[in-house]
């Protein structure tokens, strides 16, 4: 169950709206988010960019402020969620079975309940697979593998469906999730992780984990959004030197760097800089939404991805 510690009530986004600017459309009365570190503000708690970070924006934030999507109000909410808005309640480092247990999706399922929230995204997954935490080590140099790989498979799967039936159960929403993608598809990946046959074995595993979430959500009409086909798409745009023209400023693919024209932050694990994050706004969210439910939001143009990131 979600813990509340706060000054204010991280179900109740109505003390203050989203910015101003071109109205969002009707049928988006508020968006939910459960998931972790890619998703939970990168201005409140994480302070990420370093002295960029006045312009180190994740895609939920880019949303808010160039698309006057509605997330809650901003608070500090204590744990699980700490500051942000009221209905994003991702939170750093969290899997999908620490997800369900902080209450990421109990917070979610109230709003619903009290008509807050009309549409939310599932985005967890990562920390069950990543680099840096030893979850994918262990199934690269094989020390996880037959049974145990197996139960963690399901764990990751069985955690996603809990926290779908549990907000779907609350009211009329629309929902989607994300699978879980691939670090072994990051360049960078090659040379932290040389065997080719250590990251099949992960990508094996990962590819077994989305098999189970599409089944799931497919069992349950929940749209799931591709992260490893985003991924794929993303890197067939970068040129031979190792850069992605966005808006016709050259993006580094190989190199981390929280100056704006990176990828990724410099931080341990190599968070989406502002650019990709508006990217991910684009290719992952609002596509979905447009697709699925019909909501017409206009993606973010690079001119406005590159002004959020300072760099226009």
């Amino acid at each position: 169950m979600a813990v509340l510690t706060s000054c204010g009530d991280p179900t109740d986004g109505s003390a203050d709206g989203p910015p101003p600017g071109e109205p969002p459309p009707a049928s988006l009365v508020g968006l939910a988010v459960m998931g972790a570190s890619n998703s939970d503000e990168y201005r409140t708690d994480d302070d990420r960019g370093g002295s960029y970070g006045a312009t180190t924006l994740n895609w939920v934030e880019q949303l808010v402020a160039s698309r006057r999507l509605n997330f809650g109000a901003p608070g500090t909410w204590g744990e699980p969620r700490r500051s942000g808005y009221a209905y994003n309640w991702a939170r750093s480092g969290a899997t999908a079975a620490s997800l369900v247990a902080m209450g990421q999706h109990t917070g979610v399922a109230e709003q619903v309940r009290r008509g807050q929230v009309s549409h939310a995204f599932l985005y967890v997954g990562s920390n069950d697979f990543h680099p840096t935490n030893g979850s994918y080590e262990e199934i690269y140099d094989g020390s996880l593998s037959g049974a145990g790989l197996q139960a963690k498979i399901d764990r990751v799967a069985g955690s996603m469906a809990t926290a779908l039936d549990e907000v779907r159960g609350a009211g009329p929403v629309g929902i989607m999730t994300v699978n879980v993608g691939d670090p072994g598809l990051d360049p960078s990946a090659f040379r932290a992780f040389p065997s080719a046959a250590g990251r099949a074995r992960v990508t094996a595993a990962i590819r077994a984990t989305n098999d189970r979430i599409q089944e799931m959500a497919d069992s349950r009409r929940v749209p799931v959004i591709d992260l490893n086909g985003f991924a794929v798409r993303l890197l067939d745009r970068v040129n031979e030197q190792g850069f992605l023209i966005v808006g016709g400023e050259p993006i580094d693919v190989a190199r981390r760097g929280s100056e704006p024209h990176h990828l990724r932050l410099d931080d341990s694990s190599g968070h989406p800089g502002t650019v990709m994050s508006g990217l991910m706004a684009n290719g992952l969210f609002l596509d979905a939404l447009n697709r699925h439910y019909g909501t017409g939001v206009p993606l973010l143009t690079d001119e406005e991805i590159l002004r959020n990131a300072g760099i226009r």
